[in-house]
């Protein structure tokens, strides 16, 4: 059977600037953390990230925010990180807002291959 684990160095070298990622966990919790640890430590820059929610500025997604490697954020929620908020206000950082239920159905109708959505 062939072996579909990867390192944490594999997964992050796999991430460039521009693409579009979509990362789990609510409020950090659950979240990648060695991955998103060295997104931060690379060059890679412009990301959009699909999540439920940008976290906390020291943890998880909010990383990726604090540390401006984020250009856009499709989320359901950021009240409870202020560096999505400031980027928000400054213009630095583009926030599509959907509601948790819509976001969770937008994903699985992408999964499906069922496009427009």
């Amino acid at each position: 059977m062939k072996n579909k684990f990867i390192s944490v160095d594999q997964a992050a070298s796999m991430v460039k600037d521009g693409m579009t990622v979509m990362i789990g966990g609510f409020l950090a919790v659950g979240s990648p953390h060695s991955i998103i640890a060295k997104i931060v430590e690379s060059d890679v820059k412009d990301l959009t990230i699909i999540c439920n929610d940008t976290g906390f500025p020291d943890k998880g997604i909010g990383l990726l925010i604090a540390n401006k490697k984020v250009k856009k954020v499709i989320t359901s929620h950021i009240g409870t990180n202020p560096c999505t908020i400031e980027q928000l206000n400054n213009k630095e950082i583009t926030i599509e807002f959907n509601p948790q239920g819509t976001l969770a159905e937008r994903i699985r109708c992408a999964g499906a291959g069922i496009g427009g959505f």
